[in-house]
């Protein structure tokens, strides 16, 4: 009864999780200053468009104007490993609570195998001092 028990409360413990873990892991809406520093990039990228002379229909075709190259953005400042936001450290610290709770659950499991193994052993349900069935000497399944 208390396995049961322990089963509906690792599964209600998962379905709480789940929609927290989902929720931590969606994209999060960049703030402000990103923005503007993004849009004043963006505009310093963008050369200002001249007006092209049109050309006459008679004249032959000139070359297309070539495009100045895109310049590398070297960044000086060191990459320092952190978060990027509130949801992203919660994603993480929920992550690990569920990696640690599935860990703790499996391990539960596995002291109820071992323990229900011994008790089958000790019983001698399947490895009796005589066996009744001299003919074959394989130990009874459990259907017998």
């Amino acid at each position: 009864m208390r396995a049961i028990r322990f089963i509906i409360l690792a599964a209600f413990t998962a379905l709480v999780l789940s929609p927290l873990t989902a929720a931590a892991q969606a994209p999060a809406a960049q703030d402000v200053k990103a923005k503007v520093k993004i849009e004043t990039e963006m505009s310093q990228q963008a050369a200002p468009q001249e007006p092209k002379p049109e050309a006459k229909p008679a004249a032959p075709a000139a070359p297309a104007a070539k495009k100045p190259a895109k310049k590398e953005v070297i960044r000086t400042e060191p990459i320092v490993p952190a978060f990027s936001g509130i949801r992203e450290q919660t994603a993480v610290y929920v992550f690990y609570a569920w990696l640690w709770l599935s860990i703790v659950i499996l391990i539960y499991f596995l002291r109820l195998w071992v323990k229900e193994a011994d008790r089958v052993y000790k019983v001698k349900y399947y490895a009796p001092e005589e066996s009744p069935r001299k003919d074959n000497p394989m130990p009874p399944v459990l259907g017998d």
